[in-house]
């Protein structure tokens, strides 16, 4: 387990100095709510700086996980706009699904950042079975982040971790490649 947490921090941290990325988007002011920190490991930020990292620590890992990844926010961001689900704070709506909408208050199905975080669960899990307990833990507490802050659903974040098992499932059997070095 030590081995899976030294090794996903030093990809982490290569993939942030190559990327400049993972931005962590919390305010100054107040307390800083775990919740907002939680969400983030999940987000863009930190999938590229973890994504470039293993592309260089450990490219197979690197080219799995960034097939899972763009694969899975492909995939999310096309239900978003084609299911169009107003998220909680959308006022008279009340997860109403709308149909087709480019609006972000629309998007709220299914939970990108669960899907993601779960993606990457799945590919780590994979190479770095003794941080699998870890690594799900952590992507359980992003579905649940983002409940608490009040951008999804239960049951948005529930098909959000089933797409990025699912595709990350994929990813890690071969079926997804997104970049393919080996020609």
């Amino acid at each position: 387990m030590r081995r899976a947490i030294a090794l996903a921090l030093a990809a982490f941290t290569i993939g942030v100095a190559i990327t400049g990325s993972a931005t962590f988007t919390c305010s100054a002011q107040g307390p800083v709510d775990p919740a907002r920190i939680i969400t983030e490991l999940g987000g863009a930020g930190v999938t590229v700086a973890l994504g470039a990292g293993l592309l260089v620590t450990d490219p197979p890992t690197g080219l799995t996980f960034v097939s899972a990844t763009v694969t899975t926010a492909l995939a999310v961001e096309a239900l978003k706009v084609t299911l169009g689900r107003a998220r909680p704070y959308v006022p008279g709506e009340n997860g109403r699904f709308t149909g087709p909408k480019l609006s972000g208050e629309y998007h709220s199905m299914p939970s990108g950042h669960t899907a993601n975080a779960f993606a990457m669960a799945t590919v780590l899990a994979d190479r770095y079975p003794e941080g699998a307990g870890l690594f799900y833990t952590l992507a359980g507490l992003v579905g649940a982040s983002r409940i608490a802050l009040g951008v999804h659903w239960p049951s948005d974040v529930v098909a959000g971790a089933a797409i990025g098992s699912y595709i990350g499932s994929r990813a890690v059997s071969g079926h997804i490649k997104i970049l393919d070095l080996s020609q």
